[in-house]
């Protein structure tokens, strides 16, 4: 039996390779996917697979939900195996394939925190007043990171991912490399937060390579999101902002909801025609669609009333209701 099971798994991984190989060739990172097929073949060790086959019993008892995991991930689980399985069959090996539950449809309860104007200036008085250390550099990095994630809208992934060869001075543009959806985009800054980048680029890269990364740490490592945030934190506290802790937020992702909203307002202010805007911001923030962008843009009609309005009446045969999987 042990032989039998050792040669059905061999070739189930070789199989597995083949797949993998095929997914990426049509453009699929399948990172997280190769992983999550890699431990159900070492289930399948441990279940005892005596013929040349997976039957509905193995896979259901592998997508069954496990104690501790969220409908979401189950479904993605499950979500990864179906896609073998298809291929497995398409292979010529007989193998069941599971159904994925739906996931419910709910309108979603979330809203960010939208920091105003002046509660946005008491953090970059505070990131400013930070003091210098022989250390660590946070008192001449954060006033900038903090300000460029304000000004460009960006993710802090991509902010810290920016090397030195990525910020054109001289353009005043940044050049983000392979963000969210693997995608490449270039974003202006203004003249005022070019002009903090230029200052902070004198002061910290005097001998610095274009692989450097531009928010570096002083001994050149790249600075981690987990600093970052418990730096946010911490000005947050010295800004008098309340913070409600794990899941609550105001989060340092909320300043890019902040941008979105606050550039709307702008555009609402200046008379500018949303449908012609609305498709700008997406292309700025890197999003897949428009769709993406409205999404994102969770406006309570308490803050931005008139946005809400004159979105509304553009968008309102264009996008369908917005549905969200549950969080837990």
């Amino acid at each position: 039996m042990d032989n039998i099971n050792n040669e059905n798994i061999t070739l189930l991984k070789k199989i597995l390779e083949k797949f993998i190989s095929y997914k990426r060739v049509q453009g699929y990172k399948y990172k997280s996917n190769e992983e999550s097929l890699g431990r159900f073949i070492k289930f399948l060790v441990g279940f005892g697979l005596t013929e040349n086959k997976l039957s509905k019993e193995v896979i259901q008892k592998y997508c069954s939900k496990r104690p501790h995991e969220t409908p979401k991930n189950n479904a993605n689980r499950v979500s990864d195996l179906k896609q073998f399985a298809l291929y497995l069959n398409e292979k010529g090996y007989q193998a069941y394939i599971p159904t994925v539950a739906k996931a419910s449809k709910c309108q979603s309860s979330f809203v960010p925190y939208i920091f105003t104007h002046d509660e946005i200036s008491r953090i970059f008085k505070e990131a400013d007043r930070l003091k210098p250390n022989s250390r660590y550099n946070s008192a001449v990095v954060y006033p900038v990171l903090f300000r460029m994630l304000y000004g460009c809208g960006l993710r802090i992934s991509e902010a810290l991912n920016l090397k030195v060869k990525d910020v054109d001075l001289a353009k005043g543009v940044l050049t983000i490399k392979k963000s969210k959806n693997d995608k490449d985009r270039i974003t202006p800054m203004s003249d005022s937060l070019n002009s903090v980048c230029r200052r902070f680029h004198k002061e910290v890269h005097k001998n610095s390579s274009g692989n450097d990364y531009f928010f570096k740490n002083r001994n050149g490592s790249k600075r981690s999101k987990c600093t970052v945030y418990s730096r946010f934190r911490e000005i947050l506290w010295s800004s008098k902002i309340p913070y409600g802790g794990r899941g609550k937020g105001p989060r340092l992702h909320d300043i890019r909801h902040v941008f979105c909203c606050h550039s709307l307002k702008e555009i609402s202010r200046k008379g500018i025609d949303l449908y012609c805007a609305l498709p700008i911001l997406s292309t700025y923030l890197g999003h897949s669609s428009i769709r993406a962008t409205e999404k994102y843009l969770r406006l309570t009609e308490e803050l931005y009333p008139d946005i809400i309005k004159r979105t509304g009446n553009i968008t309102s045969y264009v996008y369908p209701e917005v549905y969200k999987v549950e969080s837990y």
